[in-house]
C-alpha cells in the first residue's frame, strides 16, 4: 500500500484549487514557473526567541513563515482536553452565527480560527491566497521524494499540510449556501484575484465539493484541531489555566491595560462575595432558630464559613494584586527600552535638525 506521501503526489489534492477559483492562465503559467511568491502578504509579524516583536517578508524564509502561519500555538499540547470546549462536529455556516446575534471578528492567527467569546464575538481567519495557489501548495506543502513521513523530520510538511486541509475544509462548512457565501465576500474572508474580483458562487461550490471528498475518503489529512470546530474562548482559557501550572495564564485575555485586569478579576469576586452573603445571612436566620442553635456541627460549619467570609475576599484581592504587580514587572524592561529608544529617536532628530546643527 503506497504511503500517504505517495498518495498525495497521485491525487494531487491541491490541483483543485487553481481551476475553480478563477485565477487567470497567465498568473497559473507565473506561478508554475517559479513566481510562488506572488501570493504571499507583503509582511508578517512574529516573536523572536528573546520575545521581542519583530515584522519579516515572508519571501525570504517560506518555510520559517509557513511554521508560523500555520502554527496552532498552544492548541496543540491541548487536544486531548478539546472535548471541554467544544463537540466532535463540522462548522455551523455563517448565516446561523449571524443569527445567533454573533460578530465575525477577522483574525490573522491560525490558533484562534473559530474561537467565540461569551460577549458573542466569532474569531475567524480569512483564507490567504497562497492556500488557493497550486504552484506554492505543490512546492511548500508537499513532502519531498526523500521523506517517507514515518519520522516526522524537519523535511516533513505532514503538519502544515494537515492544518492548511483542515482549515480550508472548515470553510467547507462556514459557506454552505449563497446566503453563507456573500457574508464571507461582504467580510472579506476569501480572497480575490488579481483585479480584485471575489470568487464565483460555482467555483466556491466545486471547491466545497472536493474539499467534502477528501474529508470523507480519509478524515486523517486535516489536523484532530479542526474536527471540533468553534471552540469555546473561556473553557480554552480554563484548559490553558490547568495545563500551565505554576503560571495559571489564560490562552487569550480580554484585557489591554491594567484597569481592564482589575475589571476582569473584580467580576468574578464580586460574583463571589454575593454568593457568599446568601449563604451567610441564611446562616445567621439559622443560629436565630432554637433547633440550630443547640446543633454542634452546625455551629462548627458557620464557624468556619465565617472565618473564610473574612479572609477569603482579603487573599483573593491579594492575589488580584500579586498578578497585576507581577505583570508589571515582566513588562517594565519592555516599557523602559520603547521609553530609551523614544528618547533616542528625539535625541537623534534634534541633532540632525537645522537648529541643532546650529
Amino acid at each position: 500500500m503506497p504511503s500517504w506521501n505517495e498518495q498525495l503526489r497521485q491525487s494531487s489534492l491541491w490541483v483543485f484549487t487553481l481551476p475553480p477559483i478563477g485565477l487567470d492562465t497567465a498568473y497559473m503559467s507565473r506561478s508554475q514557473c517559479g513566481g510562488t511568491t506572488d501570493t504571499l502578504p507583503a509582511t508578517y509579524h512574529y516573536h523572536e526567541a528573546t520575545g521581542k516583536h519583530a515584522v519579516g517578508d515572508p519571501a525570504e524564509d517560506i518555510p520559517a513563515f509557513l511554521r508560523r502561519e500555520l502554527s496552532l500555538g498552544s492548541l496543540v499540547g491541548m487536544l486531548r482536553h478539546l472535548w471541554f470546549a467544544s463537540a466532535k462536529r463540522p462548522a455551523v455556516p455563517l448565516h446561523r452565527h449571524l443569527a445567533m446575534g454573533r460578530e465575525i471578528v477577522v483574525v490573522g492567527r491560525m490558533d484562534l480560527h473559530l474561537l467565540w467569546t461569551n460577549d458573542g464575538k466569532l474569531f475567524v481567519k480569512p483564507i490567504p491566497r497562497f492556500l488557493l495557489d497550486l504552484a506554492f501548495c505543490q512546492a511548500n506543502l508537499q513532502c519531498p521524494i526523500a521523506c517517507s513521513c514515518d519520522n516526522l523530520a524537519a523535511i516533513c510538511r505532514t503538519s502544515p499540510r494537515k492544518v492548511a486541509l483542515g482549515f480550508l475544509y472548515t470553510y467547507a462548512c462556514l459557506i454552505s449556501s449563497e446566503s453563507d457565501f456573500h457574508v464571507a465576500n461582504e467580510k472579506r474572508l476569501l480572497p480575490c484575484d488579481k483585479d480584485d474580483k471575489p470568487i464565483k458562487w460555482t467555483n466556491w461550490k466545486a471547491l466545497a465539493k472536493e474539499l467534502l471528498r477528501m474529508h470523507e475518503r480519509d478524515p486523517s489529512t486535516i489536523h484532530p484541531r479542526f474536527l471540533r470546530a468553534e471552540l469555546r474562548l473561556s473553557r480554552i482559557n480554563t484548559i490553558h489555566r490547568l495545563t500551565n501550572i505554576p503560571r495559571f495564564n489564560p490562552y487569550l485575555r480580554s484585557r489591554y491595560n491594567y484597569g481592564s485586569l482589575f475589571g476582569e478579576n473584580l467580576a468574578w469576586m464580586a460574583t463571589t462575595a454575593v454568593f457568599v452573603a446568601l449563604v451567610l445571612t441564611a446562616m445567621q436566620v439559622g443560629l436565630a432558630t432554637e433547633r440550630l442553635q443547640s446543633n454542634t456541627t452546625f455551629l462548627q460549619v458557620s464557624y468556619g464559613f465565617t472565618v473564610f467570609a473574612i479572609l477569603g475576599p482579603v487573599c483573593a484581592f491579594g492575589l488580584v494584586v500579586l498578578d497585576v504587580l507581577f505583570h508589571l514587572v515582566k513588562d517594565l524592561p519592555l516599557l523602559l527600552g520603547r521609553q530609551r529608544t523614544r528618547r533616542e529617536r528625539r535625541h537623534t532628530m534634534s541633532s540632525t535638525s537645522p537648529e541643532g546643527a546650529a
